[in-house]
This record gives structure tokens, sequence and C-alpha cells, in this order.
């Protein structure tokens, strides 16, 4: 159910660039919204539609929250507003989905003056949902407004983001977010509250979804020690893909890349080229095993972090022995 009221401080700016467009009359019929999840783009992009939809929109041009229109949105039966998501959590956008889309097009509004869609993730749509949706964009009906969500942009193909106009959220800084935590009533662990806001890429609302989770909070009293243990050759690689399992693998392979870029880049500033070479073999790699876990195939979950693992010493191993050759 669409919040039309709710003020995420983040969402200012864009709401504030959605009124000017509105007033000046000069709205995208399609735009690509972008940011890290956690920012509730798609609550943004629910009051943005509810207030084209709206029959007495404030001065702002948001929605008025009591008209007919407003009702319908608030309770998701609007006739002339379509939320196109995946229909299983993980699976993709398929074509059917967005043919029923181009099929109701043709239709004139019921209820107000405009029709509004929302496509969300828009890079979960297939190859040929992105293909039948670029018809839709190349020649997009005066009526029709659509909004594409995503975390991901650069998943999308670029003949659709070449067709929609680039919204994209900024992620507050980190005291602006605890102190919007702390008015919140969400407390971070101190421990973890640093490596918290790393692994949420400072979302918001993503920060305290993962402070609330008892998985996470254990995940995060190993994370450097598993990390330390592996560059060292001294981990058992079937024993720490078996605690693994309860984790979620994408979050700590990003975590663990995203430090070995920053000592990449502070050995690359002292001219440290042999520590160099060594993070970059580690982040080789983390990148391998990401782009299997990220692909739609099945996967093994035990074996591909025991593949990992064992592959993070072995290279470490080589790249430390090339390092050495390399100074005597």
């Amino acid at each position: 159910m669409p919040d039309l009221n709710n003020d995420y401080f983040w969402h200012q700016p864009l709401l504030t660039r959605f009124s000017q467009q509105r007033q000046q009359q000069r709205m995208a019929h399609a735009i690509l919204l972008s940011g890290e999840a956690g920012l509730a783009k798609t609550v943004l992009s629910g009051r943005l539609a509810a207030g084209i939809l709206c029959a007495q929109p404030q001065a702002d041009s948001l929605p008025c929250g009591q008209c007919h229109s407003c009702q319908l949105m608030q309770a998701d039966t609007h006739p002339d507003h379509l939320l196109i998501e995946p229909e299983e959590v993980g699976k993709t956008i398929k074509i059917a989905q967005i043919r029923e889309l181009i099929n109701k097009q043709t239709l004139t509004p019921n209820v107000s003056g405009h029709k509004t869609v929302i496509i969300h993730p828009a890079h979960q749509m297939t190859n040929s949902a992105a293909n039948s949706l670029l018809k839709l964009l190349e020649e997009p009906p005066a009526e029709t407004f659509l909004f594409l969500i995503s975390s991901r942009p650069h998943l999308l193909p670029a003949t659709i983001k070449s067709r929609c106009q680039q919204w994209h959220m900024n992620t507050p800084d980190a005291e602006a977010t605890q102190h919007w935590l702390r008015e919140s009533d969400i407390n971070l662990p101190e421990k973890h509250a640093s490596q918290l806001l790393e692994l949420a890429y400072g979302a918001p609302l993503r920060v305290a979804e993962l402070a609330g989770d008892p998985q996470v909070v254990e995940m995060l009293n190993h994370l450097e020690q598993d990390f330390t243990a592996l560059i060292q050759q001294t981990a058992n690689p079937v024993e720490m893909a078996n605690r693994w399992q309860n984790y979620d693998v994408s979050l700590v392979l990003h975590y663990w890349q995203r430090q070995l870029t920053k000592q990449i880049r502070e050995h690359y500033a002292k001219e440290k080229v042999p520590q160099f070479l060594e993070y970059w073999a580690l982040i080789d790699c983390i990148r391998d095993c990401l782009k299997l876990i990220s692909s739609q195939n099945n996967f093994n979950k035990t074996l591909l972090l025991e593949d990992f693992m064992v592959s993070v010493m072995q290279r470490r191993s080589h790249s430390r022995r090339l390092s050495q050759e390399e100074t005597m």
C-alpha cells in the first residue's frame, strides 16, 4: 500500500525536481530512478505517481491524500496505475507482463486524466521484456508516465536508458544517516556501526534492516577474522564454508571488495607495488565469485564457497611468491 505522506529527508531533492517539472509542464514521460537499495525509491515513485493522478494536488504537485484518486492509490486499486514486479522474489520480469502493460496503454484513463506505471526492479526484466518495453518508450502515449526503478541501472540496456530521463537518488552522508536512525529510535551496535554503514552503502533503511538481523550481527563478529585467516592461508575452507551457509554471501564479498579497494588506493599512493598486486589478485577471486552468484543459474552454495576460499588462498600464495621473486 503506497504511503502518500511519508517524508524521508533524502527524497527532498527529487521531490523538488518533480514539483518544478510539473509546474513547468515539462515532466518526462519515462524516468529511470536509480540509487542504492534501502532508499525507499518505490515509496518516492508511488508518491510521484499519486501526485500525477491526484484530482486536487497540493501546491508542490504532491498528492492531497484525500480525493477519490488518492484513496484508490492507498488501497492499491487505482485503475489508472500499474505496478510491475517479478511474480516471485528474485525472479525476472517477463515479457508477458510488459505486453499486458502495452495492451492497457490503448485504453483511456478511467478516473484520472493520466496513467502511471512503476516497473521495479527494472534491471530484472528479461531481454525480451526490455525489447518489448522499448517499443513503448519510443512512442510513449501522451497521457502515460513511466517510472523505472533500479539499484543496478548498469544492467539495463543502453537503448532503454537513453529513452528515459535519469534521476539518481543520492545516499545521505554517514552523519545524517546516523542522526535519522537515532531519531527513528534505531540504535546501531557501537561495535559494528561503521561496518553496518559500509555493508548498506550508507542507505538508511538498509542499515536499519541489517542492524535488526541477528545473522548479520553474527556474521560481523567473524568478518575480519575470517578474511585474515584466508589471506594468511590458515583457514579451513570446509569449516568456514559451512558457517557461511546462513550468511548473505554477496553482502560479505562486496564488503571485502570495498576494503581491498581502499587498501589498493593506500598502497598505490605509497608506491607499494607488491601489496598492490596481491590485493588485485584477491579482488579477481571476489569478482569471479560474485559473477556466479549474480547469474540466473542455480549453484551449489557450499561448493561455490569452498572453491572461492581455496582460490583466495592459492592466489594469495602465488602472488606472494611472485612478489618475493621480483624483490630478489
